[in-house]
């Protein structure tokens, strides 16, 4: 085997190996809490497009189980629908800024006359609904940690007795 082989076998035996890593830490009772609690409270952050990198890093740096994280992750999406009206309020209620208007009509009207000024508005748009999501955040963390567990232990009893189950039909 060739230089060029021989580095492309040790590449994908350390893709392997982090692979493997990712997949199987983090699988007790309490990692997996650990792991659902951050990836539901980063993943109701209330501007799209930003929960998945975040999970994903944070998931690696406090070494969580990434299918975990990541499945957690995604179920949020309904929720972070949800929450998002709620933390803009809060943010602009802690700024006392005037309440953005949400009607589709009235932001399309303000964009088509004065596109740039629409987008500095959002931009403390952005910046309320951030506040208001990092106010709620000690909360959030606890609610899903704590919230997690029985669903956790369920799935655990499930999986065990499923195991058992096929060793007795084996």
């Amino acid at each position: 085997m060739g230089a060029i082989g021989a580095e492309f076998h040790l590449v994908l035996g350390r893709l392997k190996s982090t692979l493997g890593k990712q997949l199987t830490q983090g699988l007790s009772v309490l990692d997996c809490q650990r792991a659902i609690g951050m990836a539901l409270t980063v993943g109701v952050f209330p501007i799209m497009g930003f929960a998945t990198p975040v999970n994903t890093l944070a998931g690696v740096v406090l070494r969580l189980n990434q299918p975990v994280v990541l499945a957690a992750n995604f179920s949020t999406a309904p929720l972070k629908l949800a929450l998002i009206y709620p933390f803009l309020r809060l943010g602009e209620w802690v700024f006392g800024a005037e309440p953005l208007s949400l009607s589709l009509i009235e932001l399309t009207e303000r964009f088509a006359a004065d596109w740039l000024g629409m987008l500095q508005e959002f931009g403390w748009s952005f910046l309320h609904a951030t506040v208001g999501w990092l106010i709620c955040v000690p909360l959030l963390y606890f609610s899903f940690f704590c919230l997690s567990k029985p669903i956790i232990l369920s799935a655990q009893a499930a999986y065990e007795a499923g195991v058992k189950r096929i060793k007795k039909e084996a």
